[in-house]
């Protein structure tokens, strides 16, 4: 199948085709490129080193935490592990785009990935970062995990991100959405990401 285009994130490089993704991660080399250039631009460039390397590491980690999890792959877009590193991924909407339709629409899909936070739970998998509006997509109505490397299995460092309320970035949910629908996520996420669910829910299906 004929390639679409491709793009470049911090991690990986990413092959669109018709009706899947294929992502390509990145060497050390690519990554240092695009990280101190990012990290030149806020004058913190001596950090270069401790994110490279956890960028790295995080691939590693994530990779195995999945490989290792009973998650079902429909959940991570009918995931398939090819060599070198390579990942297989269904193509989907990404949310960021998805939000963008109508106010009820948007708030249909804002508590269908709140939930899916907690299903992910169940299999001991938590995405850490908090870039729900880029890490996950829509694919037949179902939302999915689409970047599969920000991944923790640590259940205290879930704990301690649900203490510190890690979401409760309204700054970054308004470059996506409405004051209004910010507020409603942000309290979605409140009511879903509690240490009770945690409790309730981690590793339940594994």
């Amino acid at each position: 199948m004929k390639q679409i285009r491709r793009i470049g994130g911090w991690q990986c490089w990413i092959d669109f085709y018709e009706d899947y993704v294929i992502k390509t991660p990145k060497t050390k080399e690519e990554i240092e490129e695009n990280v101190s250039r990012y990290l030149r631009s806020i004058n913190k460039i001596e950090r270069l080193e401790k994110i490279v390397k956890t960028m790295l590491n995080d691939i590693k980690k994530s990779t195995k935490i999945i490989n290792s999890s009973k998650i079902p792959k429909r959940l991570l877009g009918d995931v398939e592990f090819l060599e070198k590193g390579k990942v297989k991924q269904k193509r989907a909407i990404v949310l960021s785009e998805a939000l963008t339709n109508s106010s009820n629409e948007a708030k249909e899909l804002i508590k269908k990935t709140t939930s899916f936070l907690i299903e992910l739970w169940k299999y001991g998998i938590h995405e850490k970062t908090f870039k729900i509006w880029s890490n996950y997509g829509v694919l037949d109505k179902r939302i999915i995990l689409i970047d599969l490397f920000e991944l923790t299995n640590n259940k205290e460092k879930v704990k301690k991100q649900i203490q510190k309320r890690k979401w409760n970035r309204p700054e970054k949910f308004r470059k996506i959405l409405s004051e209004k629908l910010t507020n409603y996520f942000i309290n979605e996420l409140d009511k879903k990401l509690t240490i009770k669910n945690l409790n309730k829910y981690w590793n339940k299906n594994n």
